[in-house]
């Protein structure tokens, strides 16, 4: 077979009469292959074949990596003197450029040659909602260029063929260019539904152990006796190795004869992964398929095409000319009314802006009334803090004195009916314990009324003991305190705020929250005079109603006290979730109570 091909090739040599040899330009010539798997891929894959002609004209023959559209634009300009590519390709280059095949491409796979090959349609194998080309309506589609042969053309017949067109029934086609492995990963990934490659690009990434084959699943699956890889369309003939237009005719018998002499055991057919090259085959199904989908020279002019949509979708252009037609109407129409509504709408203008005016008078009336309350707010609690010092200084005075003297006069009585008389003794100790319980709940209030430690240790070491006695009245409570930032500094009122805030949140955590953990954080930021106070108390109770905590006096206090010193406050709660309230308080606000207390 081999001797038959080189006898024929020789048979044309001596029929035809060489033209004057022409010199190469630059002194050799440029392959373009079409990088299909990348360019560092293509130049392994092509380099020795570059190599072997070089030596075989004698000349340099450098190799050009291209993408689609790097090809034909080196054909355009003339930088390419031969291309190698799929024959859809092929197909288009040589209606657009005139170029013309010199061999056909015998691709080596699993050991055995072959001049035709297909794509293959894949989805995941786990994938239960796509079995069919008709499955894939509604999913995500990726090939590789529109313009691609066996990265996409194919595929685009089959599915045209099973009743879905890629362009409008898919929920996305995407196209991800060279390397095709791309495409693979991402349907093994899951990011994509499905995809189309050429064949013998999963059982190579399988062979170099990217894949396993038990991953995919393959639609419309065909088998073919003689081609045994896994394959969805038809097969069309392999790559073609053909010549630009302005190439010399001799130069390309020459380039012929040196492909169809290449041995399956030459290092070049080696690294390409092919077993030779044979004589130019029958491209007439690639022009089948091009003209069933009516692209690349058989893409039908503007006329015809407007022709075939004006056939096909008559239904569709006489509704938009009814469409028309009213609208017509309906713009007269409008066109009368369009003066009256303007007359209606200065009318209406005058009178938005009007009410604009009245609602900004309303606005500031109301953001006077809002000032004035947080005054008055911040009066009561000035107010309401001195009332309470001095009702917790009258108890310590007078009221602890009394204790004090009751207590002593226990003892006393005790002292002296000891032996003597044991029902005095017991009476005296009695008053005595009495007097202790009293003391310590006379104590409580006047803690709670004005806490002493505020005036003597600080913000910190106050909140330090508040939780310390907290941890000591509920066990059951897993009580955290975390302090930042220089606490001290902060005047009185901002001080006596956050201990009243704080204090009122752990009663009612105390109460209603059924809680296991409470957190309380104090921080301030900012430099000192211009910084600001973040509070925040949080719970793992039983949360509440967001709605329904609204209408809590708890709560309404809090706030009202928070904003009364220009802060900000919120909470976060829903039934079962817990409570997080948030404060921020600026730390310049005593200036703010100073001034209210003025």
């Amino acid at each position: 077979m081999k001797l038959c091909r080189i006898a024929v090739v020789l048979l044309g040599l001596c029929l035809h009469v060489p033209p004057a040899g022409a010199a190469a330009p630059g002194g050799g010539w440029t392959l373009g292959v079409l990088a299909y798997r990348g360019a560092q891929t293509s130049e392994r894959q092509w380099g020795p074949t570059a190599a072997y002609l070089s030596e075989h004209l004698a000349v340099p023959v450098r190799l050009q990596t291209c993408t689609l559209d790097e090809m034909a634009a080196g054909l355009a300009t003339g930088e390419l003197d031969f291309v190698l590519t799929n024959p859809g390709h092929y197909v288009e280059l040589e209606y657009r450029h005139g170029i013309s095949r010199i061999a056909t491409l015998k691709k080596l796979r699993q050991g055995s040659p072959y001049t035709v090959f297909g794509a293959v349609i894949f989805t995941r194998a786990d994938r239960d909602d796509i079995h069919s080309l008709a499955d894939l309506t509604g999913k995500r589609f990726a090939g590789v260029d529109e313009a691609a042969f066996g990265g996409f053309q194919m595929a685009w017949r089959e599915l045209k063929a099973a009743g879905v067109d890629p362009f409008s029934d898919l929920a996305s086609l995407e196209f991800m260019g060279f390397p095709q492995d791309d495409i693979v990963r991402r349907v093994q990934s899951g990011t994509l539904d499905a995809g189309t490659v050429r064949t013998g690009i999963l059982e190579q990434m399988a062979s170099e152990g990217l894949i396993t084959l038990d991953e995919f699943r393959i639609l419309n699956p065909i088998r073919s006796s003689d081609y045994p890889f896994r394959h969805s369309t038809r097969l069309y003939p392999e790559w073609a190795f053909a010549k630009a237009s302005a190439t010399p005719e001799r130069i390309a018998r020459e380039v012929a004869v040196a492909l169809l002499q290449l041995s399956r055991e030459h290092p070049a057919a080696r690294a390409g992964h092919y077993a030779g090259w044979t004589v130019p085959l029958d491209y007439a199904p690639v022009h089948e398929l091009f003209r069933e989908l009516e692209i690349g020279p058989y893409q039908r002019p503007p006329v015809q095409l407007l022709k075939r949509l004006l056939q096909q979708y008559w239904h569709y252009f006489a509704l938009a000319g009814l469409v028309i037609i009213f609208g017509l109407f309906h713009v007269i129409q409008v066109e009368r009314l369009v003066v009256q509504r303007t007359r209606e709408l200065t009318t209406s203008k005058r009178e938005l802006e009007s009410e604009i005016a009245e609602r900004e008078r309303m606005a500031q009336q109301t953001r006077t009334l809002l000032q004035e309350k947080r005054f008055l707010a911040r009066k009561c609690m000035a107010v309401q803090e001195d009332e309470r010092r001095h009702l917790a200084r009258e108890l310590h005075d007078e009221l602890g004195q009394c204790i004090t003297a009751i207590q002593a006069d226990a003892e006393t009585i005790q002292e002296l009916s000891h032996g003597r008389d044991a029902r005095l003794s017991a009476s005296a100790h009695a008053i005595q314990e009495v007097a202790v319980r009293i003391y310590g709940v006379v104590h409580n209030l006047m803690e709670r009324l004005r806490p002493s430690a505020l005036d003597h240790l600080g913000l910190a070491d106050t909140l330090r003991e508040e939780i310390r006695n907290w941890q000591a009245r509920c066990p059951d409570i897993h009580y955290q305190l975390n302090l930042d930032g220089e606490l001290e500094q902060l005047g009185e009122q901002l001080n006596i705020s956050l201990y009243r805030i704080i204090q009122e949140s752990l009663t009612n955590i105390a109460k209603y929250a059924q809680a296991r953990r409470v957190a309380v954080n104090v921080r301030l930021t900012g430099a000192k005079g211009d910084g600001v106070v973040m509070l925040e108390v949080i719970d793992d109770g039983i949360g509440m109603d967001p709605a329904a905590a609204g209408r809590g006096l708890g709560l309404i206090g809090m706030r009202e006290r928070v904003e009364a010193l220009g802060g900000k406050f919120s909470f976060e709660s829903a039934p079962g979730a817990g409570l997080r309230l948030r404060a921020s308080l600026p730390a310049r606000s005593e200036t703010l109570t100073a001034a209210a207390a003025s």
